[in-house]
C-alpha cells in the first residue's frame, strides 16, 4: 500500500491528518525528534500535538535517554482500540440522528408513538416505498402473496437477484395468485427456479410482507382492494410480532410447491410416520426412542430431518404440517 493510502486509512480510523503524516515519517526514518519534525512541518505546536495524539493512541512511544526521540509502536493493539473507538463514535452518531428524527416527528405529529410505529402509504407513493424496503433487505423476506399487485404482477427481477446473493425468500401464495393471468409463468416460476421457497393456501387473510425483522407491509386482498388503495408499514412492536406469528402459522399449514409450481411430493418412511404418531400421542422423547428402538440422538436426527423437509421450526408446526399433508 502507498504511503498516501496508509495515511488515508489512519485518518479513516480517526487519526488526525498531521498525526498520520508523522506516523508515516516514523516508519520511514525512526527514531524521529520533535525538532526534526518541525523542520518538515514548520510549526512546533502542530508537531507537539501530533506526537501527543500518536502517543495517546498507542501508535508512538518515546525513546532515548531523555525521551526526546520517538519510535512507531506495534500497531496491533492500538489499531484495535482505534477501531473500537470509531465504532463507538458511529454508534453514538447513529443514536443522535435517530433521536433528532424522533424529536422532529413528535414536533410535527399529535401521535408521536403511532407515527414511530406505523406509516400509511397511498397512491403513487406505494411502489417506490415497497422498492425502498426491498432493496435494503439483508437476510430474509417472508410474504403472504395475493392479488391485486401494485406492480402489475411483472417479473420480480430484484427478488431473483437477491436470491442469487443468498437472501432467503419464503412465500405463501393464495389460490387467487395462480388464477391471476400470466402471474405463474412471469413471476412465480422464475422466483422458484432462483431459489424461492414457496407454499400454497386456498385463501389468505391479508397481503403481508416481512422485511427481515425491521418492517412489515400490510395491504388488503383482492376482495377489499377496490375500496382502499393503500399499504400500512409496521415497525417492530406487538403487532409486528403478531404478523410474524400469522405468517409462520400460514406457512406451517400451507402445501409445499416444487420449482415447477406443483405440489411437492413428501415421501415419508414408516419409522418416521410411527415417530409422528407417537409424538402426536404426547409421549416423551425417551418413551418414543424406546418404542422405536433407537437412541435419543437418532430420534433427534429424525425430528430434525422431518422439520427441515416440512420447512418448520417447532414440533407443533411439524404436527400441523404432518396432519395437513397426510403424513400421519
Amino acid at each position: 500500500m502507498s504511503s498516501d493510502g496508509l495515511a488515508a486509512q489512519l485518518i479513516r480510523l480517526g487519526v488526525g491528518e498531521t498525526a498520520a503524516r508523522t506516523y508515516l515519517q516514523m516508519l520511514e526514518s525512526a527514531p524521529v525528534t520533535a525538532e526534526g519534525l518541525v523542520c518538515r512541518e514548520d510549526d512546533a505546536e502542530t508537531v507537539r500535538l501530533a506526537l501527543e495524539e500518536l502517543a495517546d493512541a498507542g501508535l508512538a512511544v518515546p525513546s532515548g535517554v531523555d525521551g526526546a526521540e520517538f519510535l512507531p509502536a506495534n500497531p496491533s493493539e492500538a489499531l484495535t482500540a482505534l477501531t473500537t473507538r470509531r465504532q463507538a463514535e458511529l454508534h453514538d452518531a447513529r443514536l443522535a440522528v435517530q433521536t433528532a428524527y424522533r424529536v422532529f416527528r413528535r414536533a410535527h405529529s399529535g401521535m408521536p408513538n403511532a407515527q414511530d410505529l406505523f406509516e400509511v402509504v397511498t397512491g403513487d407513493a406505494i411502489i417506490p416505498r415497497l422498492r425502498q424496503l426491498a432493496t435494503t433487505v439483508r437476510h430474509q423476506v417472508r410474504r403472504l402473496d395475493s392479488p391485486p399487485y401494485f406492480t402489475g404482477g411483472r417479473r420480480n427481477l430484484l427478488e431473483e437477484e437477491q436470491l442469487r446473493r443468498g437472501i432467503t425468500y419464503r412465500c405463501v401464495y393464495s389460490g387467487a395468485s395462480f388464477g391471476n393471468p400470466g402471474y405463474l409463468a412471469e413471476n412465480i416460476l422464475p422466483c422458484l427456479r432462483a431459489g424461492e421457497q414457496a407454499r400454497l393456501l386456498p385463501e389468505l387473510p391479508v397481503k403481508l410482507t416481512l422485511f427481515d425483522d425491521r418492517a412489515a407491509t400490510i395491504a388488503l386482498t383482492i376482495r377489499e382492494a377496490d375500496r382502499n388503495q393503500s399499504i400500512v408499514v409496521v415497525r417492530p412492536c406487538s403487532l409486528f410480532s403478531a404478523l410474524e406469528g400469522l405468517f409462520e402459522t400460514s406457512w406451517a399449514a400451507a402445501l409445499p410447491l416444487d420449482r415447477q409450481g406443483r405440489m411437492a411430493e413428501q415421501p415419508i418412511r414408516p419409522i418416521e410416520r410411527q415417530l409422528l404418531i407417537l409424538l402426536a400421542a404426547g409421549l416423551k422423547d425417551d418413551e418414543i426412542a424406546a418404542s422405536l428402538g433407537v437412541s435419543r440422538r437418532t430420534l433427534f436426527r429424525y425430528l430434525e430431518t422431518l422439520m427441515d423437509r416440512a420447512g418448520v421450526s417447532s414440533r407443533f408446526q411439524l404436527g400441523v404440517f404432518a396432519a395437513h399433508n397426510g403424513w400421519l
